[in-house]
């Protein structure tokens, strides 16, 4: 690999950090847990998801935390772990994951 791709390769590491999370360490151990699971069976979402989705949604109404800002840090996650798994069908898990990003939504306003 050139030097050049090397630095563009760095830099896109850089770029892509997650941002700062306002959601607890603990939930976002959690939620991390619970995709990569997810990731490992990509049929559909596993019930381990569903409720972490819930207490994640429960968690960001409690400090305020707007929908949007919950499927971004969600998406950064999920996008994240994807990329370190390099999964074998795209397609697939991008299902998934607009499936995961509905009951998001969905837990988000359950209540």
């Amino acid at each position: 690999m050139s030097t050049f791709r090397k630095q563009v390769k760095e830099w896109g590491k850089t770029i892509a950090q997650p941002s700062v999370s306002r959601l607890s360490e603990s939930t976002m151990n959690e939620l991390r847990t619970a995709l990569t699971e997810q990731l490992k069976q990509p049929d559909g979402p596993t019930p381990e998801i569903a409720d972490i989705l819930k207490k994640i949604s429960r968690e960001a109404r409690q400090n305020n935390i707007p929908p949007e800002e919950l499927i971004v840090i969600f998406k950064e996650l999920w996008n994240s772990l994807a990329e370190s798994l390099r999964p074998q069908n795209a397609d697939q898990y991008e299902r998934v994951r607009q499936r995961l990003v509905t009951l998001c939504i969905q837990a988000y306003y359950a209540e």
